[in-house]
């Protein structure tokens, strides 16, 4: 997204009244209209309601928060541009545009997903045994083949701590990850779940809930013809995360997104600690999610260059509303 302000001058007057604290997420709130103000010729306080919403559809918000502070701060903007005498009209057009409408706006292409998004598939979906494997993958476990997943049994968690024992099928045993209390009370639901619903509890088919398969891994089989009394397959992750993205819609709701998301949200909480988002911040959410290291000039470091493909200002503020430097 091009970082411009259109007419520039008169934004940094508005700007300039809005608190410091939040100027910054105000002036990238702005910055969102350049392209369709740049294409129509002229300032954002001047644009039809439909100029704005093309202006929001334009900015490319693809969660329901984002687009709405976008929405909120086109809609200060031209109040104060009526109330200073900028447009001779005392009406703002961003006020014909309801909730529904931002909702219609979004980018359909949803691919990365807030905590708050993750959270609130969760809270609708029935199987603990679904639940616990996108937070697995959102706090870091995952692994070739989505072995350090199927690998953990109940004796590699050290419930006081809330450390897991990871073991990946190609690399081999990590050292311990710290994952939050939430991930620890799912997995203790997903190890006390004994029947899975399909489709999530959706299912009208003639076993729309079968029994889990009881042993000592966290994430189990449901009992079909064939009976396996060992460790489950990569394909079950496949179909319950395929299962879940048809539920809810989410087309690219994937392991890897997932993945994505979750090293996003620990950016996240990173910079609220520390108040920057460096090499540093990068290296321990590298670790975390069990990147492999390079060897650069004899030195073995994480490849954390790819990290910034996706953890940066922009998805960080689309997702989170946080603006960083």
């Amino acid at each position: 997204m091009v970082k411009k302000l259109y007419n520039e001058k008169g934004k940094m007057e508005y700007l300039k009244t809005i608190p410091e604290k939040t100027r910054n997420v105000y002036k990238y709130a702005l910055c969102r209209s350049f392209d369709t103000e740049e294409v129509v010729g002229k300032d954002l306080y001047h644009f039809t309601s439909e100029e704005i919403k093309d202006a929001l559809i334009n900015a490319d918000h693809s969660t329901f928060n984002s687009i709405k502070l976008t929405f909120n701060v086109f809609e200060f903007y031209i109040d104060w541009a009526i109330k200073t005498g900028r447009v001779h009209s005392n009406i703002n057009p961003a006020r014909s545009i309801n909730n529904d409408e931002l909702k219609s706006y979004l980018n359909k292409k949803k691919v990365l997903f807030s905590k708050c998004e993750i959270a609130g598939m969760q809270k609708k979906m029935v199987n603990a045994q679904d639940k616990i494997i996108l937070q697995l993958l959102f706090e870091g476990v995952n692994g070739h083949g989505h072995s350090e997943i199927l690998n953990l049994t109940q004796s590699d968690i050290d419930w006081a701590n809330c450390e897991l024992i990871l073991k990946d099928d190609k690399y081999g045993e990590r050292k311990k990850v710290k994952v939050s209390e939430k991930c620890i009370n799912l997995i203790k639901e997903a190890i006390e779940q004994t029947r899975y619903q399909n489709k999530n509890g959706s299912s009208i088919g003639n076993n729309p809930e079968l029994p889990l398969i009881k042993n000592n891994y966290i994430l189990r089989s449901a009992t079909t013809k064939v009976q396996n009394y060992y460790r489950a397959n990569k394909h079950i992750i496949y179909r319950r995360i395929s299962t879940i993205a048809k539920f809810f819609g989410y087309q690219y709701l994937t392991a890897k997104n997932i993945e994505k998301s979750g090293m996003i949200a620990m950016a996240v909480g990173l910079y609220k600690q520390r108040n920057k988002l460096e090499a540093e911040e990068l290296s321990m959410i590298a670790f975390q999610f069990g990147l492999k290291k390079v060897v650069v000039n004899g030195v073995e470091i994480f490849n954390i260059s790819f990290l910034r493909d996706f953890i940066n200002p922009d998805t960080i503020m689309d997702l989170y509303n946080i603006h960083i430097e």
